[in-house]
């Protein structure tokens, strides 16, 4: 069975971004962002170091925990949405222990509306409510007219100015091009991807497997 969608990368630049945003963010303008499309998996890379945590990345869980798990993930792909409740289960299974932290990948050749979809979420962090918008997102994958996503925002109690504000600042783009490319780097090659203390895990494994790589790495500090 499939659990993760393979891309092939090339690192993007500013001017790919904002072309690739603004066209996504028709969003706004639009009715209907279109449906996702999925290829077949393939094989996992190698392990690589996990990067320091900048601050303004999404944080779920204790932010001093000594297992990070940070995941790439694409807002559109079936097998990221699967891997949401397997991670909070993780958490509650290791209060304290365990972080969880979100780097936004999304897969414009196959999902060319998911850009728009990340900078919503940027857009709701920038008032604290990151997370609310990540999971309402993936539990509602195939609403998100631009009535959707306003929605959600009210429903998140966000102030609509400041948010539709945010939807246009080059610097909350920039985030998105920063973790694309460092994917690129990483080697990232299917969503979702983790790093668990750095080591690759591929796909939307079962809770079962999930808890031994996490294991591993408590058992490895």
């Amino acid at each position: 069975m499939e659990d993760k969608a393979p891309i092939k990368r090339k690192k993007s630049n500013a001017l790919v971004w904002a072309v690739l945003i603004g066209a996504a963010a028709g969003l706004f303008v639009t009715d209907r962002l279109r449906p996702p499309r999925e290829a077949p998996p393939e094989t996992p890379a190698a392990m690589t170091s996990p990067p320091p945590i900048p601050v303004h990345f999404p944080v779920r869980g204790e932010p001093t925990a000594s297992v990070t798990i940070e995941e790439f993930s694409d807002f559109q792909c079936p097998y990221c949405a699967r891997s949401v409740s397997t991670v909070k289960q993780i958490l509650e299974a290791y209060p304290g222990r365990v972080r969880w932290v979100f780097r936004h990948f999304p897969v414009f050749e196959s999902h060319p509306d998911a850009p728009a979809l990340h900078l919503v979420s940027i857009a709701a962090g920038e008032q604290g409510r990151f997370w609310e918008m990540h999971d309402l997102l993936f539990e509602n994958r195939e609403q998100v007219t631009r009535d959707d996503i306003l929605g959600y925002a009210r429903r998140l109690n966000l102030d609509m100015k400041r948010f539709q504000e945010a939807l246009g600042n080059r610097e909350l783009i920039g985030r998105i091009e920063t973790d694309y490319n460092e994917a690129v780097d990483r080697g990232v090659r299917a969503t979702p991807t983790f790093f668990i203390n750095g080591r690759k895990v591929e796909g939307a494994i079962p809770y079962s497997l999930f808890k031994q790589e996490v294991e591993r790495a408590l058992a490895d500090r």
